[in-house]
């Protein structure tokens, strides 16, 4: 049997949630422009190499984390986009250079993600932090970081973490998108 104060520290959870999914800028429809911005940023900042040298795949080096993405609930996903945002900007600040990324294109990108991590962290309650979330979105940057100290910088391994980045950032606004229209669809007409 759940006591009487068990049962107020339920409702008060439940009801901070509620309101920071109402307060939550990040969940406006009108966010979805950021969204396009942020990929269109990210693709700016590389360019493709011309080469002649055969790239082997790495993708078997990296966890699955597909399934991380299949959320419905607004904290979880607020989390996963939050720390898949957190980590690319960490891994970029670190080979931003050595990756040959546009300065231009890197700055623009850097104050977009600034500006969406910002617009996530009023949606989070604060005793809502899930490490097991933080634990697998940071392994899969701590294998990416092991396949740049590992290999010889080559082009083929910066054309693979940019594909690999593009992959999570495509995967994290998709889930954004899909958070926004099902907060679209539950709200009272």
């Amino acid at each position: 049997m759940l006591q009487m104060g068990q049962w107020s520290v339920l409702l008060l959870l439940s009801l901070t949630s509620i309101v920071h999914s109402q307060s939550c800028k990040w969940l406006h429809p009108k966010q979805e422009y950021l969204n396009s911005q942020i990929l269109k940023a990210f693709n700016e900042t590389f360019t493709v190499r011309e080469t002649d040298e055969i790239c082997q795949e790495h993708r078997s080096d990296l966890s699955n984390t597909e399934s991380l993405y299949n959320v419905s609930q607004v904290e979880a996903g607020v989390l996963i986009v939050r720390e898949v945002l957190n980590e690319t900007m960490r891994f970029y600040m670190k080979h931003h250079e050595s990756m040959g990324c546009k300065q231009q294109a890197w700055e623009r990108f850097q104050q977009l993600l600034y500006y969406q991590i910002h617009q996530l962290e009023a949606c989070i309650p604060k005793a809502s932090e899930n490490h097991l979330i933080k634990e697998t979105i940071s392994e899969e940057f701590n294998l990416l970081e092991k396949i740049v100290l590992g290999k010889d910088n080559s082009a083929c391994v910066w054309d693979f973490i940019h594909s690999e980045t593009r992959r999570n950032l495509q995967q994290v606004l998709q889930l954004s998108s899909r958070l926004r229209r099902q907060r679209l669809l539950q709200r009272p007409q």
